[in-house]
């Protein structure tokens, strides 16, 4: 699009399913007229049908202890104070009245290891308590086994590790050099009864690495969720557009290299097919099988399940939807089970060298902040807590500095408060100081370009 990002933002917060108004307890309206709009509802559809958002987003700290030659905040977000707990507990709030309970909160950043581990227990706590899902969204550098024994004791849900070359980790020239470090993380959170996801960033210097990763994530029986993310120009890093070479066709198939199976991408879709794309497999013993390959069959399960969902609102609740489609619709159920077993036949001697579990691969396609897409906007599936409420993540994005300026209302009793990343402590003005000029700011404040530049003039 020609328009200047300023103009998108201003067009596209009105749009997104974060500045719809809700009417009645309908929550996944806004985002099922979203993908209605853009021609993205079809049988496999799964968002606005199960589910208003796929997740929330909560940035408890714009801090980070890398530097990644790629990465989604600002240049100048270090520069800002970290949220006090009493303005993310109002986030908190505001993310349940718009989704209800079900939601998975991403507890972020920057890396929200960096706070104090009693802030992130009592984050843990109050989200379980809202009835929603936490994960903590971490490179794993301060995340022990202490600290996630901790969390899980808190009611952390997930754990997922951000892993791979943009990091510039010292002492790793490679992915497959790297996957002494996931090893070394699935170590700490294993037994914890946390679920293990891993994200990796796809780009230029590690795209022919993929099928090898792909395949050591395949083989590891504790990672239930694998999330490849590609290159887009959304922040600081030091590296632009993405090269012509890596797109969602070309992941794919790099992933269905490593996988070593057709993973049915196609079958089933989780908001719109530009931004995200779905697998589903089971593995065992070095071997794995996609439980998609029937598409027929998983677009009546769909249909099945939605029909079977009495709530209509929130999250659907999958155990009660399945064992309401067992009762009523024996036939499919039967169906479906018998798809399951032959699935599981095509592991083959997978099934006694090693324990079958089920996981799931995303490719995610993140839009570059000056190129955002009004319908993919407006069906966005992946959301960000800000001071004005959810917004989708790539909007958020696109001009970072300007909405961590704005503050945040808090209850103050008898009186509303005031909070923005500028300020170290709640204020009952609204009336809060700029964003720190980055001329004036340490270097060690500084990331990404910014950084650079400053190295290059000192």
């Amino acid at each position: 699009m020609k328009d200047s990002a300023d103009h998108q933002i201003a067009t596209f917060a009105g749009c997104t399913p974060a500045g719809r108004r809700f009417h009645g307890v309908e929550r996944r309206a806004p985002l099922r007229e979203g993908l209605c709009s853009a021609g993205e509802y079809g049988p496999d559809q799964t968002a606005g049908r199960f589910y208003p958002v796929a997740c929330v987003a909560l940035e408890v700290t714009q801090r980070c202890n890398l530097d990644c030659t790629l990465c989604y905040l600002s240049d100048r977000a270090e520069m800002t104070y970290d949220p006090p707990l009493s303005v993310l507990f109002a986030r908190l709030a505001t993310i349940h009245s718009h989704y209800g309970p079900g939601v998975s909160v991403q507890l972020t950043g920057g890396d929200p290891t960096l706070r104090k581990i009693e802030d992130l227990e009592a984050l843990c706590r109050e989200i379980s308590r809202l009835g929603m899902r936490s994960c903590l969204m971490t490179n794993g550098i301060r995340a022990s086994r202490a600290a996630l024994t901790r969390l899980a004791a808190a009611g952390l849900d997930d754990v997922a590790f951000h892993v791979d070359m943009t990091q510039e980790r010292k002492g790793f020239d490679s992915e497959v050099d790297l996957n002494t470090v996931r090893c070394a993380y699935i170590r700490r959170a294993r037994g914890l009864g946390v679920r293990i996801l891993f994200n990796t960033t796809v780009f230029a210097d590690n795209f022919s690495e993929l099928p090898a990763l792909a395949r050591f994530l395949r083989d590891q029986p504790e990672v239930a969720f694998v999330s490849f993310q590609m290159q887009a120009d959304t922040g600081r890093g030091v590296l632009r557009e993405r090269p012509d070479m890596i797109t969602q066709d070309s992941v794919m198939r790099a992933v269905e290299e490593g996988y070593e199976t057709p993973l049915h991408f196609d079958a089933a879709a989780v908001g719109h097919s530009r931004c995200n794309r779905y697998a589903n497999v089971v593995t065992a013993g070095g071997r794995a099988t996609s439980l998609l390959s029937n598409r027929r069959l998983v677009h009546r399960v769909i249909d099945a399940l939605e029909h079977e969902d009495h709530a209509q609102d929130g999250h659907l609740d999958i155990r009660d939807s399945v064992r309401r489609v067992v009762v009523r619709r024996p036939l499919l159920a039967l169906r479906a089970g018998v798809h399951l077993l032959r699935c599981m036949l095509q592991l083959k001697a997978g099934l006694l060298r090693g324990p079958v579990r089920r996981q799931t691969v995303f490719i995610h396609n993140f839009m570059a902040a000056d190129a955002l897409d009004e319908d993919r906007c407006a069906s966005c599936v992946f959301m960000v807590a800000t001071a004005n409420g959810p917004l989708s993540m790539c909007v958020h994005n696109a001009q970072r500095d300007l909405h961590l300026a704005t503050p945040d209302r808090v209850d103050g009793g008898d009186r509303p408060l005031w909070w923005n990343s500028a300020s170290r402590d709640l204020s009952d003005s609204s009336d809060l100081p700029d964003l720190h000029d980055p001329g004036q700011a340490a270097l060690k404040k500084l990331k990404g370009r910014l950084r650079a530049k400053r190295k290059e003039t000192s």
